[in-house]
Formats: C-alpha cells, structure tokens, sequence
C-alpha cells in the first residue's frame, strides 16, 4: 500500500463505483459549504471528463516528507543565489528536521499543510489553507489549493533538475526516469516532485480536485 494520487475522482466513480459516488458527492457539498463560510465562491467537481481520469503515485506514504524537508530547506534558503542543495544522510528522517519543522509553523504552505495520506487540492484560488468543521467534514480536513501547489512545486523544479516547458510541462522525462532509476541524488524528491506536478496541472486544466488516499 502507498500514496495514491488521483484527480476526477466524481467521474471515475460515476462510471465504476455508484456508492462511492454518492459518498465524494457529500464530501463535494461539505467543501463548498467551508469555501462559502471562507468567502470563496463554491466550485462544481465535474461528474464527467472527456478523457481519462488521473490516478498515479503509489510510492510510499514516507516519500511525501522527503520533498516536504526538501521543500522546507529550498525556502529557508531562497535569497541566497549561491546555496546548492545537499544530499541528506539516509539515516536522517525528514520528521524532526529543523527547518521543516519551522517551516511548517508558518501554516503557509499547501505543499505542508496537507494531510500525508488523505485529502484534497481544489482547482481553486484560495486567500490560505481552508480547514473543515464538526458540521462539514472533509477527509485530512484541510484543503488547499492547486494553484498554490503548482507555484509552490514549480519553485523546487530548478534544484531538482525538472524542466518545464512553458505550458509547465515536464519536457525531460527520461532524464529524470534516469535519475529515479538508479536512485540518484534526490530521486525520491524528484519522484514525488514529477507525479504532483502532472497532478497539479490535470488538475487545474480539468477543473477536478487532487485528492490523496
């Protein structure tokens, strides 16, 4: 079992699983019920796509900390034009880093301020990171932003080696799939980078929520 990514979740389960369907069509409400307490317009989860839906990761729930320490050390260093990234030691877990751990106290980042295992991206513009209530609850009960999350990846891509195109379109794959498969400096970094950044963009081009389970 590991991090499955998926993006058109409502139209996917439409065609395939009717009661699961009815149970995201309940989350949807709730979402919108906490974007109109926030003062962002509800957004309609399209029930139907054109092409296929999205679903990828299946890496390891663990591979999320890595880019989020990764992540936490690229912003505590993002005025200094000479910093280079280091390879951390194999035996140092991302969980009680530092940085990571000062970074996330900001509760500023949608990349951090996410459940692990569970929840949602919203293909919307959002004033912060929203939090669900007693009366409207939403699985990993806080919901960020695709847009936020696609800024925020594309700030990780230069020291990560990822080149996008200008429709923000991974453009050297096989370098990449390279660097993953001979587990390269950062390639876990990079797995996780790669996979929310096509999430991040489906997302936002289909008007469909990323969600994590």
């Amino acid at each position: 079992m590991g991090l499955t990514i998926s993006s058109g979740i409502l139209a996917d389960f439409l065609k395939n699983e009717p009661e699961g369907y009815e149970a995201y069509k309940v989350i949807f409400e709730n979402i919108n019920t906490i974007l109109v307490k926030n003062g962002v317009a509800p957004y309609t989860e399209p029930d139907n796509l054109e092409g296929n839906t999205l679903s990828t990761g299946g890496f390891s729930y663990g591979f999320l900390h890595h880019l989020r320490r990764f992540a936490a050390h690229v912003w505590e260093n993002e005025f200094d034009e000479n910093w280079v990234p280091t390879p951390f030691s194999p035996e140092e877990e991302p969980q009680g880093d530092a940085v990571l751990e000062d970074q996330y106290s900001y509760l500023s980042s949608h990349l951090l301020t996410h459940s692990g295992s569970e929840g949602f991206y919203i293909p919307v513009e959002l004033p912060e990171v929203l939090y669900d209530t007693d009366e409207a609850p939403v699985p990993g009960a806080m919901i960020g932003s695709s847009y936020d999350l696609l800024r925020e990846l594309k700030s990780l891509t230069k020291h990560l080696g990822i080149t996008l195109n200008e429709n923000d379109i991974i453009s050297n794959l096989p370098e990449l799939n390279e660097k993953i498969k001979n587990e390269g400096d950062f390639w876990i970094e990079t797995l996780v980078c790669a996979t929310l950044l096509d999430a991040a963009k489906f997302s936002i081009n289909n008007k469909t929520a990323i969600v994590f389970n």
